[in-house]
């Protein structure tokens, strides 16, 4: 697979790794729901097309990319259904999972209220399974970026950087595993990519 370049956005960094896992091909039909990935991947497909969850269209695709919308209307097992209809392929549902170690999901929901949950990484394979897809493959991996770009949309920025500050200085636990590098605060999140099929 040819390795694609850096993209420009901290908010998007895991997205060469999400395209190394897609393993597009040159024959690919590729659909994007919400996972930003048209930029990285419509070079090393045949047809690229960018949808949002409230409107995909219809198919077939051979590859589809889908980050789950954690808004109170949404049902993700009705979305992972439908994505799977139009589906000729494969399937790569990518999303924040919640880690072990603290309330990380609370983070992120004091970052963007919209965000009514934050799933296991079990959680999100069995939404998978409830859809009726089969797993193919799996990667859980942690990323580390800068709060500052990241908090730069959000409404509860300055309750949330201080609580990582605090944590630094042994405060509770956030499940964001906070640190200073050089006189930057940086966090971590954990990511989960679900490579599924229709049953």
């Amino acid at each position: 697979m040819p390795q694609v370049s850096a993209h420009a956005s901290e908010t998007a960094c895991h997205l060469r790794r999400l395209v190394d896992f897609a393993e597009p091909r040159p024959d690919d039909t590729c659909l994007d729901v919400g996972c930003d990935t048209s930029g990285l991947l419509g070079p090393w497909v045949r047809e690229m097309t960018s949808a949002d969850a409230a409107s995909v269209p219809e198919g077939p695709f051979t590859l589809i990319t889908a980050r789950l919308t954690p808004t109170p209307d949404a049902d993700p097992v009705a979305l992972i259904r439908r994505l799977l209809g139009v589906c000729a392929g494969r399937l790569v549902v990518a999303d924040v999972v919640r880690t072990r170690a603290g309330d990380s999901g609370r983070v992120e929901r004091v970052r963007d209220p919209d965000r009514t949950t934050t799933r296991t990484f079990d959680e999100l394979v069995e939404l998978v399974r409830e859809a009726g897809g089969q797993t193919r493959r799996l990667d859980v991996f942690t990323i580390e970026r800068p709060v500052e770009p990241w908090l730069a949309a959000s409404d509860g920025g300055d309750d949330l950087r201080a609580e990582l500050t605090a944590e630094l200085d042994g405060g509770p636990k956030t499940g964001a595993r906070p640190r200073l590098i050089g006189r930057e605060l940086w966090f971590t999140q954990s990511w989960a990519y679900v490579a599924a099929e229709p049953a």
